[in-house]
């Protein structure tokens, strides 16, 4: 019987290929959007992991980057102009610090021809009435990566001194990989958060609210539901971008279900910007920029029917602001430099100009 390894086990050992697969992960839209606002305020990657003087330096193949597999569903950026211009985009302050922000809120009253005359010798009221404002407010909050699931607790990557110089890829690009990706998707959840919270729900007709739905299919997307979005924004003089236009974004079910809708197919049958037979389809309807997310939010009713929930925005419904720019913080606790501990740290200020700016889109899964 010849030599093998079956035979030799002992002689024979596993060789890691340097060269990585294929992670799928989403493109994380609104972490894109908020990174865009700010400049580029990203994650740096680690360059030394650990204390200063006593950094701790990976060897070995380069590790792949955190946006390499993203799926990109969109090739363009989302605008700009859904942040309010009225927040410097450096919020200086530290934790706990809050801005506010005043706003008119103004009193409806009667407005008819008889209301208003001044007629002949009548006295004029001395007596002033009030004018209202709102206020919206926005506080720098301390927040750090990544998370002990199992604890409840942010928790540190480690990286030991030794077994960094032992790596077939480099464990420090490995652990800044991770940490950018969790910072990614932390962002990315904040704002699907936010806009969740918008008082205003649109739905399929015959959809009264999320647990209407019964089985999968009853009530998917259509151009309708998005024309009655719009006219819920403009019926309460939300504003909109220079080109008419706001922001809708929908799941990527969403899409499918609006490429199979009648209505819609009937609309864009000679145009060839929002036909989904050429390239560039759901770029933009007559009343949205249209984007695609995998990161909304899809939550079972009473009924296990999943239902999807896209959002309409209009400019300025956000406010954002980063009080310091986000790093790569390592614990003190370093075993003598042979074992460092990192997390992400950024000091950041997220939340809703106005709830009211956003509007819910909900619809229910396929049926398939």
């Amino acid at each position: 019987m010849p030599i093998s390894r079956a035979e030799l086990p002992e002689e024979f050992f596993d060789v890691t290929s340097t060269k990585l697969l294929v992670q799928p992960e989403p493109s994380y839209l609104f972490a894109q959007m908020f990174l865009a606002y700010l400049g580029g305020a990203d994650l740096p990657m680690p360059s030394g992991i650990g204390m200063p003087g006593r950094p701790i330096n990976g060897q070995g193949a380069s590790y792949v980057n955190a946006e390499q597999d993203r799926l990109v569903l969109m090739t363009r950026d989302i605008p700009m102009s859904l942040f309010a211009n009225a927040l410097d985009k450096q919020f200086v302050g530290a934790p706990g610090h809050t801005k506010r922000f005043n706003r008119p809120r103004y009193t409806n009253s009667t407005y008819t021809e008889a209301s208003r005359e001044i007629g002949t010798n009548q006295t004029i009221s001395v007596v002033p009435i009030t004018a209202g404002s709102e206020q919206a407010t926005l506080t720098v909050r301390r927040y750090g990566g990544p998370y002990d699931t199992d604890n409840n607790r942010v928790a540190p990557y480690a990286l030991d001194n030794f077994d960094a110089s032992m790596g077939v890829h480099n464990l420090e690009d490995f652990i800044g990989t991770h940490l950018r990706r969790d910072y990614h998707k932390t962002l990315d959840s904040f704002w699907v958060t936010l806009l969740n919270l918008s008082t205003t729900k649109v739905r399929p007709v015959g959809m009264t609210d999320d647990n209407t739905a019964l089985a999968k299919g009853q009530f998917p997307l259509t151009y309708e539901q998005i024309a009655r979005t719009s006219r819920a924004m403009d019926d309460a003089f939300l504003p909109t971008l220079p080109d008419g236009r706001r922001v809708l974004v929908v799941t990527p079910t969403g899409k499918k279900q609006l490429k199979d809708d009648p209505q819609f197919a009937r609309y864009a049958e000679f145009h060839k910007e929002v036909n989904p037979l050429f390239p560039g389809y759901f770029g933009a309807l007559p009343e949205f920029h249209l984007f695609v997310s995998s990161t909304l939010t899809v939550t079972a009713n009473s009924n296990s029917v999943n239902i999807h929930k896209g959002m309409a925005i209009a400019p300025g419904a956000l406010l954002g602001g980063m009080g310091k720019p986000p790093r790569i913080a390592p614990a003190s606790d370093d075993n003598y430099g042979e074992t460092a501990k990192v997390i992400w740290l950024a000091y950041m200020a997220l939340g809703n100009a106005d709830v009211d700016f956003s509007v819910g889109v909900h619809y229910s899964e396929d049926a398939v």
